[in-house]
């Protein structure tokens, strides 16, 4: 479905513009997974989960990086929303060190 953007060339697409988001919500709570689980996200993870919610590859058009990005991103927020309350519970040096680990995945 989300195939459709490519072909119709049309954001006035009301369906299209919510299966587009949709899969990239999809997407993002399963990266956020990833980050949760404190294992890195990998540009192999990336793309398999973007090819199992899009249906396809970013070769044969289904997606483009820059929707992997954006999955990306809004799974840094849901991780944050769920780890990062509790991050400010810490002491200043380990907020520190858990942010540095953060942005090295």
């Amino acid at each position: 479905m989300v195939q459709q953007l490519f072909t119709q060339g049309s954001l006035f697409d009301l369906q299209t513009v919510i299966d587009y988001g949709q899969s990239v919500i999809n997407v993002a709570q399963e990266l956020a997974k990833v980050l949760i689980d404190n294992r890195p996200l990998s540009t192999k993870t990336v793309q398999a989960q973007m090819n199992r919610h899009f249906h396809g590859t970013a070769a044969k058009g289904a997606w483009q990086w820059k929707d992997a990005y954006e999955a990306v991103e809004v799974a840094q927020i849901l991780y944050l929303r769920q780890k990062g309350y509790k991050l400010l519970l810490e002491s200043p040096l380990t907020v520190s060190k858990s942010w540095r680990k953060f942005i090295s995945m």
